[in-house]
């Protein structure tokens, strides 16, 4: 049976010699129009609650247009987290689906502190709502020695 991305029993040997660690922590996030940058509109701010990504959310729409199903929004934006040891920013694409459902890809593009030559795919899915989204976020953290680059 192939591992999941959010247990973390399935961390490799690799893995921990590589300094690889997986991530799987609730995600809560708000809806925000003070300082929001995003040309839609929309930014969030939140939390992750628990684990190495555990503080503060950021998130910038960037990009939003119709998705194959009908009522269907596709995006991407910019989602950075702050943790106590450092930040991660994240390129991220997702769909909105008609019944407030969402699910992302999440690509590292670059960190500072802890995380400044950190590198992985995390995944976010959960459900939209008046005032943001409540969700999960899971996958494989990186991090690379700093000769080598994401």
């Amino acid at each position: 049976m192939p591992a999941r991305a959010d247990d973390p029993s399935a961390v490799s040997v690799q893995d921990a010699a590589g300094g690889c660690a997986f991530v799987n922590a609730p995600i809560v996030t708000r809806f925000f129009i003070d300082g929001c940058t995003s040309v839609f509109g929309i930014c969030t701010a939140g939390t992750i609650d628990s684990g190495m990504l555990e503080g503060s959310t950021q998130f910038t729409l960037l990009t939003l247009g119709p998705g194959d199903l009908p009522d269907q929004l596709v995006y991407s934006g910019q989602l950075v987290i702050t943790a106590s040891g450092g930040a991660l920013t994240i390129n991220d694409s997702g769909a909105l689906n008609p019944d407030a459902t969402y699910f992302e890809i999440d690509s590292i593009a670059s960190g500072t502190g802890d995380f400044v030559n950190a590198a992985g795919t995390l995944f976010s899915s959960g459900t939209s709502t008046t005032t943001g989204f409540e969700g999960t976020i899971a996958g494989r953290i990186c991090l690379l020695p700093t000769d080598q680059t994401n």
